[in-house]
């Protein structure tokens, strides 16, 4: 009895890290686009130059994921130690549910910011930008999918800690 909760135990661990290093992944990659995301266009001959600084959401998005970067390789190591030693899974756990809300949170401003760049808002007289601005909406598209990966994976490895957290 006692080597099949190892194995599980082990299994949790392996489970735990391969998830959080893709994360980590998604989320730098994430990250990474809308950083260096920016186009200069040409509309009735005046040039504006589209990039992520220029809209509170996507700069929210990026500091987001440097946050959840950081909290995600911090809990990295933190999952090794509470794998074997149950007290600190409930804290794992903790981090793992502030880290897919703020995720979920920067996710869903950046992508209604980006919903009004690519389709406008006739109601307020916004007009979409994505007709002028091609390569831009694409690496911000790119970057939002690449988002809420990286969400989806917080999730899943918030429900296994929290799994592991009710075993313990």
């Amino acid at each position: 009895m006692g080597d099949s909760v190892g194995k599980r135990t082990l299994m949790n661990l392996k489970v735990q890290v391969s998830m959080r290093v893709l994360t980590l992944g998604a989320a730098l990659a994430s990250m990474g686009l809308m950083i260096t995301n920016r186009e200069v266009a040409s509309v009735y001959g005046i040039a504006f130059e589209a990039k992520y600084s220029d809209s509170s959401a996507f700069r929210y998005l990026v500091f987001a994921y440097i946050a959840i970067s950081a909290v995600t390789l911090f809990t990295l190591a933190w999952a090794c130690l509470a794998v074997r030693r149950g007290g600190f899974i409930f804290a794992l756990f903790f981090f793992d549910l502030l880290m897919t809300l703020t995720a979920l949170s920067a996710f869903s401003a950046a992508m209604s910011e980006g919903y009004i760049g690519k389709y406008g808002n006739t109601h307020a007289g916004w007009l979409p930008i994505c007709g002028y601005v091609h390569n831009y909406c694409n690496r911000t598209t790119l970057s939002l999918a690449l988002s809420f990966v990286s969400f989806l994976l917080l999730f899943v490895v918030t429900v296994l800690t929290a799994s592991a957290a009710r075993r313990s």
